[in-house]
């Protein structure tokens, strides 16, 4: 991991909006390497939508998010969403290899070893159209191990998984954690990491970071 600073995101004063709501303001708060921080919320309180908006995804309306830069390029986090981005036409192997990542196309022997890391090895060719929804999850899985990043910011990564495979990402997460990586996330059920999560609470009145 890169190690020009201890901190890899700092928040400052952010809010985001739906249409003429406020979903959150005045939310601070900062990432550090080697750390997992896991937001909590009532639902609508804007999880995902800070998500998102750290990523790129979705603007937001007020306030600064500053990524660490390295080599003057700002960190590049790699987002799993709820919903996977997964195309149904194409098979597990091509939607790895034509989802960029990181900025760059994979090898196919890495993409052929992360495959058979998440137990798709006997669905490699087979359109995503005929997956389960934890083999599509499991997907979306497989791109963790590709991406060449410092950060990861998952949005209910569990959802769909059964209880070994909630259980192998729980060690991947703390694998990462514990090399250095920082990851964010949100869950609807309990994450039992080596080390536990900071808790990052979002409330309409203000946000506060445990």
């Amino acid at each position: 991991m890169s190690s020009k600073s201890g901190l890899i995101l700092t928040v400052q004063s952010l809010g985001i909006r739906r249409s003429e709501r406020w979903l959150f303001r005045d939310l601070s708060f900062q990432l550090s390497e080697g750390e997992a921080v896991q937001v909590v919320g009532q639902n609508g309180s804007g999880k995902t939508s800070l998500l998102r908006s750290l990523c790129g995804l979705l603007p937001h309306g007020e306030g600064e998010i500053d990524w660490r830069e390295v080599d003057d390029l700002p960190t590049m986090p790699i987002f799993l969403g709820h919903l996977p981005a997964v195309k149904p036409e194409l098979s597990v192997f091509e939607n790895l290899l034509y989802h960029p990542i990181g900025g760059e196309f994979m090898a196919e022997t890495a993409i052929l070893d992360s495959i058979d890391e998440v137990l798709l090895s006997a669905y490699t060719d087979t359109p995503a159209r005929h997956l389960s929804a934890g083999q599509t999850r499991r997907v979306g899985l497989a791109r963790l191990l590709l991406a060449k990043t410092d950060c990861w910011v998952l949005d209910e990564p569990f959802t769909s998984l059964d209880v070994e495979g909630c259980a192998w990402l729980e060690l991947k997460i703390s694998a990462f954690v514990k090399t250095g990586g920082s990851v964010l996330l949100t869950s609807h059920q309990p994450v039992n990491l080596e080390s536990s999560p900071r808790i990052l609470e979002i409330k309409t009145e203000g946000s506060r970071l445990c």
